[in-house]
Protein backbone atom coordinates (compact mmCIF):
# COMPACT_ATOMS: atom_id res chain seq x y z
CA UNK A 1 0.00 0.00 0.00
CA UNK A 2 1.12 3.76 -0.92
CA UNK A 3 1.38 6.14 1.98
CA UNK A 4 -0.14 9.16 0.30
CA UNK A 5 1.56 12.54 2.05
CA UNK A 6 -0.88 15.03 3.63
CA UNK A 7 -2.05 18.39 2.10
CA UNK A 8 -1.86 21.18 4.68
CA UNK A 9 -2.47 24.25 3.13
CA UNK A 10 -2.66 27.02 5.77
CA UNK A 11 -4.28 30.36 5.10
CA UNK A 12 -4.06 34.04 6.63
CA UNK A 13 -7.63 34.40 6.49
CA UNK A 14 -11.20 32.96 5.70
CA UNK A 15 -11.21 35.31 2.71
CA UNK A 16 -7.86 33.81 1.45
CA UNK A 17 -9.40 29.72 2.41
CA UNK A 18 -12.85 31.08 0.28
CA UNK A 19 -10.96 32.38 -2.76
CA UNK A 20 -8.44 28.95 -2.92
CA UNK A 21 -11.68 27.18 -2.58
CA UNK A 22 -12.83 29.37 -5.33
CA UNK A 23 -10.29 28.34 -8.07
CA UNK A 24 -9.08 24.75 -7.22
CA UNK A 25 -10.41 21.91 -7.83
CA UNK A 26 -10.25 19.80 -4.14
CA UNK A 27 -11.14 16.84 -5.98
CA UNK A 28 -7.58 16.48 -7.46
CA UNK A 29 -6.15 17.37 -3.86
CA UNK A 30 -7.86 14.69 -2.70
CA UNK A 31 -6.38 12.18 -5.46
CA UNK A 32 -3.24 13.20 -4.98
CA UNK A 33 -2.52 13.49 -0.63
CA UNK A 34 -5.42 11.43 0.08
CA UNK A 35 -6.77 14.14 2.80
CA UNK A 36 -7.34 18.00 3.25
CA UNK A 37 -6.81 19.68 6.51
CA UNK A 38 -9.44 22.81 7.24
CA UNK A 39 -8.58 25.31 9.30
CA UNK A 40 -9.74 24.87 12.62
CA UNK A 41 -12.97 26.30 13.50
CA UNK A 42 -14.29 27.72 16.79
CA UNK A 43 -17.40 28.34 17.01
CA UNK A 44 -19.18 30.98 18.94
CA UNK A 45 -22.68 31.98 20.51
CA UNK A 46 -23.85 35.87 19.59
CA UNK A 47 -26.78 37.00 20.61
CA UNK A 48 -28.31 40.20 19.21
CA UNK A 49 -31.55 41.90 18.70
CA UNK A 50 -34.13 40.75 16.30
CA UNK A 51 -33.81 44.30 14.54
CA UNK A 52 -30.11 43.67 14.43
CA UNK A 53 -30.64 40.36 12.96
CA UNK A 54 -33.42 41.37 9.99
CA UNK A 55 -30.50 44.19 9.22
CA UNK A 56 -28.09 41.67 8.81
CA UNK A 57 -30.40 39.91 6.33
CA UNK A 58 -31.18 42.66 4.78
CA UNK A 59 -27.22 43.79 3.70
CA UNK A 60 -26.49 39.73 3.47
CA UNK A 61 -29.39 39.32 0.50
CA UNK A 62 -28.12 42.75 -0.88
CA UNK A 63 -24.63 41.65 -1.32
CA UNK A 64 -25.76 38.04 -2.21
CA UNK A 65 -24.93 35.71 0.34
CA UNK A 66 -26.01 34.36 3.14
CA UNK A 67 -25.94 36.31 7.10
CA UNK A 68 -22.77 34.45 8.29
CA UNK A 69 -20.35 35.14 5.56
CA UNK A 70 -21.28 38.86 5.79
CA UNK A 71 -20.40 38.80 9.61
CA UNK A 72 -17.25 37.11 9.15
CA UNK A 73 -16.34 39.15 5.89
CA UNK A 74 -17.08 42.87 8.09
CA UNK A 75 -15.21 41.11 11.24
CA UNK A 76 -12.38 40.26 8.68
CA UNK A 77 -12.46 43.62 7.52
CA UNK A 78 -12.37 45.63 10.57
CA UNK A 79 -9.78 43.54 12.32
CA UNK A 80 -7.62 44.54 9.02
CA UNK A 81 -8.66 48.77 9.85
CA UNK A 82 -7.67 48.21 13.34
CA UNK A 83 -4.52 46.47 12.66
CA UNK A 84 -3.56 48.68 10.45
CA UNK A 85 -4.34 51.88 12.92
CA UNK A 86 -1.33 49.83 15.21
CA UNK A 87 0.85 49.41 12.43
CA UNK A 88 1.24 45.96 12.72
Amino acid sequence: MVKKKHFLKKFESTEEMDRFLETHDLGDYVKKYGKITYPKIKKINLDLPEWFLKELELEASRAGIARQPLIKLWLLQKLDEERKKRGT
